[in-house]
């Protein structure tokens, strides 16, 4: 076997550490304006980190009721991605009917939208439903996705027939079967989905920030977004809000850790 070159090496170390410092390097920066003392230069690293600006950012910024709100919607459009796209998923991964592909790749093609481009018409839609100034106009648009049932779907696929089948000789019916059956199975892509669904849903801007008007409906961005105005001579104070908002997503990550093991069919089926 060939010995890879020293040169080649040398790239591959100064690529992996280029693309590492670009993926740290903005959280990084973030964090160290965030313990910065309002006497400290912008720019430089703090000697004496102090966490004041949290709590500062915390008090004066009322971020409170924001991140109940946040957790509320987050919440909630996670369960819902993950039900609704399940339960799209498993007709169209198992049941035959006329159309099954066709629709299908309908579903697929919306994922070529940007949701820039459907902001207006979605807006129309929750004005004429009342919906405006509501927690509920920021969790309905987002409830389902193209992306969840079709990685749904692929799970489903991977199921093996046999256990499908070995349910309904037991008289399990079709929602038995999806329920006890093809749910706990699919608990890695389900966990996938819901995490991805987490990040979206607590970390979205622009949609919250054109249906929310009332202060107290602001999700936790809206609000950090707000704040960049109104400590716009200590701007630490917004860097200090921003990196509250990561700690749940990782915490939220480090729980799901444990879900997403291609562990999904060992000793499932016996040969």
């Amino acid at each position: 076997m060939d010995r890879r070159p020293t040169w080649l090496t040398l790239v591959m170390y100064v690529g992996a550490g280029l693309m590492a410092g670009l993926a740290v390097g903005p959280g990084l920066f973030l964090l160290i304006v965030a313990v910065q003392p309002a006497e400290s230069a912008f720019f430089s690293v703090p000697t004496h980190p102090t966490g004041k600006n949290f709590v500062d950012a915390w008090t004066k910024g009322e971020l409170a009721g924001p991140m109940l709100n946040s957790v509320l919607v987050t919440l909630a459009r996670s369960v819902l991605n993950v039900l609704l796209a399940a339960m799209a998923a498993y007709p169209l991964a198992r049941m035959k009917f006329r159309g099954r592909s066709t629709l299908f790749v309908l579903i697929l093609a919306t994922m070529m939208i940007p949701d820039q481009v459907i902001v207006v018409p979605m807006f129309r839609t929750i004005v004429s439903m009342g919906l405006v100034d509501t927690l509920v106009a920021v969790v309905i648009p987002f409830s389902v996705s193209a992306f969840g049932i079709y990685l749904c779907k692929q799970a489903f696929e991977q199921i093996p027939m046999s256990l499908e089948e070995a349910a309904r000789i037991d008289g399990a019916g079709s929602v038995q079967v999806w329920w006890h059956v093809m749910l706990p199975l699919a608990a890695p892509t389900l966990s996938t989905l819901a995490l991805f669904s987490m990040i979206g849903a607590w970390s979205e801007l622009l949609w919250p920030l054109i249906v929310l008007q009332s202060g107290n409906k602001y999700t936790l961005p809206v609000a950090v977004n707000q704040l960049l105005g109104q400590f716009a001579d200590n701007p630490r104070l917004p860097y200090a809000a921003a990196v509250m908002t990561l700690v749940p997503i990782v915490l939220a990550f480090i729980a799901a850790q444990r879900f997403l093991k291609p562990q999904m069919f060992s000793g499932a089926v016996k040969g």
